[in-house]
């Protein structure tokens, strides 16, 4: 037998017992029915939300590569619209072999249509890169990737 009630009931309820749950609203406007969470629900939650941060260009490789191979495992995609994003791009892409004998071998740029894709094993050092060109521009455009890997950096 499933007990309906709408979601200002069960916020009364929960206001009364003293907790307070996030109802969960299916389509047909009511409450899950206030079952509360387990612990392995409240675990995912926590993992989910959980954003990492870090001062400015101080995130670990080692952060960086599990992010960039659970999120992105077959490689990261980017549509670069702005000249000066691609340029700053490709100021860190066309170094070559750098003193980290580091390089661009298995990503693809198209500065024609501004995509590209940059393979995981990569990412690191595109973002090293761009943290040593030193402008604006690239340091935008690494706040904005690892932004999108759920990592800050302030």
């Amino acid at each position: 037998m499933k007990i309906k009630i709408s979601k200002s009931q069960w916020e009364s309820m929960g206001k009364k017992a003293g907790w307070i749950k996030t109802a969960v609203i299916p389509d047909d406007g009511y409450a899950d029915g206030g079952e509360p969470y387990t612990d392995e629900e409240m675990d995912l939650m926590e993992k989910q939300d959980k954003r990492l941060s870090f001062s400015y260009g101080t995130t670990p490789e080692s952060v960086i590569k599990e992010k960039v191979n659970k999120e992105t495992p077959s490689g990261y995609s980017m549509h670069i619209k702005d000249k000066n994003e691609w340029s700053a791009l490709a100021k860190a892409v066309n170094q070559g072999i750098d003193a980290h004998l580091e390089g661009f071998t298995r990503s693809k740029f198209d500065s024609k249509t501004g995509q590209c894709l940059i393979h995981p094993d990569e990412m690191t050092t595109l973002l090293r890169r761009l943290f040593e060109n030193g402008d604006e521009e690239s340091h935008n455009l690494r706040s904005a990737i690892l932004e999108t890997l759920g990592i800050e950096e302030i």
